[in-house]
């Protein structure tokens, strides 16, 4: 019985935390708050991307790596940067790193 009001406990606070701003800001959030919720999405983007450039997980846990990756990503921002094409930038940056790991011998 515990383990259901522990999922209806997390269900609830989920749903809260997603509704009540949804409901106290109607209309249009302030400029302030609009200004700030720019930069989430480069955010959450750098802090999921970052890491799986830059560390490995070994015997020792994650330790810093520069390999292949690294090359590849920085391929796939120059080639984001000069066309914004989504497509081309993930074609880009994967042949990149394919040819990089078949270079390096990796």
């Amino acid at each position: 019985m515990s383990i259901w009001l522990t999922y209806l406990g997390m269900a609830a606070v989920t749903y809260a935390a997603r509704a009540i701003p949804l409901l106290v800001m109607r209309n249009n959030p302030p400029p302030w708050l609009a200004l700030w919720l720019r930069y989430v999405p480069a955010a959450v983007f750098t802090a999921l991307v970052v890491p799986a450039l830059v560390t490995t997980s070994g015997a020792a846990g994650r330790v810093l790596s520069l390999g292949p990756a690294v090359l590849a990503g920085i391929i796939g921002a120059l080639v984001a940067w000069r066309t914004s094409n989504a497509i081309l930038t993930v074609v880009c940056g994967m042949v990149s790193f394919w040819v990089i790991r078949m270079v390096m011998g990796g």
